[in-house]
């Protein structure tokens, strides 16, 4: 087969996503008429695996690798529609998301979420169904999941967006670090032991990674997640990819997630709660609280008690909430920050890092969880965020020994003319001090680290009473900002911030008369989508938001509410 002047598939953010049609049928004999037609696109994928590393280069350009996990979309899988899994897909790609990884502990997708994946330039890292199992070991088993993967890769492996085809999830490192493991290898003895860790190597070494050779030979297998492909430990920063969870169900702070460059982040997470008018949804209109019984049956951490892990976090950073509705907004404050931490860090060590998947973009049903969108569909302020740190050139400053380290980072595959700057205030807006240059970014990488020490931009001013920001600009274009704070939110002397509004129909321009921190319009039960949220509104800085929604511009003012981090507008 030939096709004149082929045009490769790239994952978004790097070119285009052509397809090409493939019909084909039966003339004579048996299964005459029968039709069968996809869609298929043209590129090449390779894991890059020297010295350890872990990421993927398609079309011979390095791609790092930002998206999240995607575990099912329902508990009842038939109510799951096509424009629900392709509105989420939608979502990942309206925030500079450029992979999705299907989560092996759900179930294989239908046809039109890979279809949809391949239009949207969503690289997939497809999971093999096995989440967290000791696998039974006898050759019976095998020959059944053989047969499994066979059909599935028959069906699934022309994609152009399946990018890696991996054994499942925590399989290998579960039975490699995990205590319950680690007992039940002791209550069954060394031969039983060794039977069971014999048969999850054939099985994940060879039956899955002959299937992907024989089906889909253009596909890397990964034999789970997290792994090293059998060259040495799972679970590390020093080789493959990485499952990190010190940070909220270990309970460390979250600038942990700043102690290591991983080589791939394949996993990593922090809870908030969903919007109010999802909760309504399930807790109707009662009074609540976080220990409300309902609130409880609704998170499955720690078997209902999760909630008071979302208390832990917001005493060790944010300020007290003064009511259910600003705790709620507290959480997802908190995620969002957490995991733009993290996930500004990880860029900025590219490329001995090379991927960011957090954990997880959809809920199953709707609950507190760790889901950027909830499974109503509103957008958590995290997915929001997720816009500004997976843009395709981002500043990211991280806080030293009384200095701050300024990295700038690349996708474009190019060189790209920019400059920085990096200017502290006191919070009455006075400009302490500055720094920053011109550069050129490098392409498809992260810069040195601009090291400035806190005499050069805060002088002698307070810890609590001063704050920088960080720009990176393209042309006459802020193309990336971030606040860099001195001390956790909570002990900083915030002013309020005096936002004002004007509304204009839908749409509502805040301008605000000191800094604001965290903005979060609020329509509480409502059902309203803002353009933008969560974000940093500086002294004198006005920003305009479109709301989707369908109650009219008097009714969306009637109930916006808008909340910051000092507590109100």
């Amino acid at each position: 087969m030939t096709i004149a002047k082929p045009q490769r598939w790239w994952p978004a953010g790097y070119g285009a996503q052509p397809l090409y049609a493939l019909d084909a049928s039966i003339a004579r004999g048996l299964g005459a008429g029968d039709e069968e037609g996809r869609t298929v696109g043209l590129r090449t994928v390779e894991l890059i695996r020297e010295g350890g590393a872990m990421g993927f280069k398609v079309n011979g350009v390095p791609i790092f690798a930002k998206g999240a996990n995607l575990i099912p979309f329902d508990m009842f899988r038939s109510r799951v529609s096509a424009s629900a899994m392709r509105t989420i897909l939608e979502d990942a790609r309206a925030v500079n998301m450029n992979m999705i990884r299907v989560w092996g502990g759900g179930s294989y997708l239908e046809d039109s979420f890979y279809e949809d994946a391949d239009r949207l330039g969503l690289m997939v890292w497809q999971d093999f169904m096995f989440g967290g199992a000791v696998t039974p070991p006898d050759a019976a088993y095998r020959e059944n999941v053989r047969i499994e993967a066979d059909q599935q890769l028959a069906r699934l492996g022309s994609h152009p967006s399946i990018v890696l085809w991996a054994g499942g999830n925590e399989v290998l490192s579960g039975w490699e670090n995990w205590s319950d493991r680690k007992a039940f290898k002791r209550a069954v003895g060394p031969d039983e032991q060794e039977r069971i860790g014999v048969g999850m190597a054939v099985l994940f070494d060879r039956v899955l990674r002959d299937a992907v050779l024989r089906h889909s030979p253009g596909t890397p297998y990964w034999p789970g997640s997290p792994s090293n492909d059998y060259e040495g430990p799972t679970d590390t920063d020093a080789a493959g990819d990485r499952h990190f969870w010190d940070v909220w169900s270990g309970s460390k702070p979250i600038v942990n997630y700043t102690h290591s460059c991983p080589r791939f982040m394949s996993e990593y997470g922090f809870q908030a709660m969903p919007a109010m008018a999802t909760i309504r949804e399930f807790a109707g209109d009662g009074a609540l609280t976080p220990d409300s019984p309902v609130m409880k049956a609704h998170q499955k951490f720690l078997a209902g008690e999760g909630n008071a892990r979302l208390q832990f976090y917001l005493d060790a950073r944010l300020r007290p909430a003064k009511d259910f509705a600003d705790f709620v907004y507290l959480t997802q404050v908190n995620q969002m920050e957490a995991i733009a931490l993290a996930a500004r860090h990880h860029r900025a060590c590219e490329p001995v890092t090379m991927g960011s998947l957090y954990w997880q973009i959809n809920d199953v049903w709707p609950s507190i969880s760790w889901a950027s969108i909830d499974h109503s569909g509103r957008w958590k302020l995290l997915h929001y965020a997720a816009r500004r740190f997976f843009a395709p050139q981002i500043v990211t400053a991280e806080r030293g020994d009384n200095e701050t380290r300024v990295t700038l980072v690349s996708d474009a595959t190019k060189p790209v003319a920019a400059r920085w700057t990096l200017t502290g205030y006191a919070m009455d807006g006075t400009k302490l001090g500055s720094a920053g240059g011109d550069v050129t970014l490098a392409a498809t990488t992260a810069s040195a680290p601009h090291v400035v020490r806190d005499a050069t931009v805060f002088g002698s001013a307070p810890l609590t009473a001063s704050y920088a920001v960080a720009t990176l600009s393209i042309g006459e274009a802020i193309v990336s900002r971030q606040i860099v704070e001195r001390a956790e939110p909570k002990d900083m002397a915030y002013p309020a911030p005096g936002i004002r509004l004007a509304w204009d129909g839908n749409t509502v321009t805040l301008t605000a008369t000191r800094l604001a921190r965290a903005v979060m319009l609020d329509f509480g039960e409502l059902d309203a989508h803002p353009s933008d949220n969560g974000f940093d509104l500086l002294p004198g800085e006005s920003r305009r938001i479109t709301v989707t929604a369908k109650a009219d511009g008097s009714a969306l003012a009637k109930a916006l509410v808008v909340r910051t981090l000092a507590g109100g507008a």
